[in-house]
């Protein structure tokens, strides 16, 4: 029966060989090992809690410098300087997630008040996630970037929860599947449902308007819990 089953496991690899060497030129092929190559570099779910206190400049968050914009460890923060108008930086801890409670504590150093700065979650790639935004003047937005197409959910908002000035704010969004949650200072803002990205990176970002060039935020811990 040994010799049988040796003799069927080597015509079966002769087979699958012979049929790899004759689509090895073809699309169809080359897709084939595209996914494959994406299926293993694929990270797996980040364990819960995740806590960064930013004291660490090796602990993996994306640092930039250029005319465009600063982001830096600096003093147990990540400073996100946006340098022109109309622009939005961002950073990502380079993990994955599903559900949880994504929260940050942030301060505004300088820049206009006309600004914009948060989280973003469900972070696929720069062209797929979702942000979740508020401004020193009082306002909050949140929405989506889906196939590098802005989606907002509603224009900006005010909220008397948000403080202005150099006043830290607590940020806070809960992910439950495909319904999220959006806190500031522990004062519930709205929710919204949405299907696009069920897993995916959390990061920080802050972006300047029209005229309004400057905005300066110091992230002093991001952390994601598991859902109450």
């Amino acid at each position: 029966m040994l010799p049988v089953l040796c003799q069927l496991v080597k015509c079966s690899l002769a087979i699958i060989s012979s049929m790899l060497l004759r689509l090895r030129h073809s699309p169809a092929f080359a897709l084939a090992l595209l996914a494959v190559a994406c299926a293993l570099r694929q990270q797996p779910i980040s364990d819960l809690p995740y806590v960064e206190e930013f004291d660490n400049p090796s602990s993996g968050w994306e640092t930039t410098s250029n005319l465009s914009a600063d982001v830096r460890y600096e003093e147990g923060t990540l400073r996100v300087i946006v340098k022109q108008e109309r622009l939005i930086q961002w950073s990502v801890a380079g993990r994955r997630f599903r559900d949880g409670v994504l929260e940050t504590d942030v301060r505004v150093r300088g820049g206009p008040t006309d600004n914009g700065f948060g989280v973003v979650f469900r972070f696929v790639d720069r062209k797929n996630f979702y942000h979740f935004t508020i401004s020193s003047d009082g306002y909050w937005r949140a929405g989506l970037m889906k196939e590098g197409e802005w989606q907002n959910w509603g224009d900006w908002q005010p909220h008397p929860a948000i403080r202005g000035g150099s006043e830290a704010n607590r940020i806070r969004v809960e992910m439950r599947g495909e319904r999220f949650t959006f806190y500031v200072n522990d004062q519930l803002l709205g929710s919204y449902s949405d299907p696009s990205f069920p897993e995916g990176d959390v990061g920080v970002l802050a972006l300047s308007l029209i005229d309004a060039p400057g905005v300066d935020v110091a992230f002093e811990r991001v952390s994601v819990r598991a859902l109450p």
